[in-house]
């Protein structure tokens, strides 16, 4: 599985909000942020079409921002 395929497959990704009402990210977007390295997998910063290895004990979205997301 890629590692858009995987971020795609979540139920729950960090979102924006537009004054109250939350925005869902798109698949582009998140194609995005893995292109700029904005996610961790398992310690590593894939490609958005770097394959993965499974199980992933560790997910981080943005990792050196204030915005940082872990999902455990």
């Amino acid at each position: 599985m890629t590692a858009l395929d995987f971020i795609c497959s979540l139920p729950h990704v960090p979102m924006q909000f537009n004054g109250e009402q939350a925005v869902v990210a798109s698949n582009s977007e998140k194609r995005r942020w893995l292109q700029n390295r904005s996610i961790l997998i398992n310690g590593v910063k894939p490609d958005w079409n770097d394959e993965i290895c499974f199980p992933v004990t560790e997910l981080i979205f943005f990792p050196k921002s204030n915005r940082r997301t872990t999902m455990v």
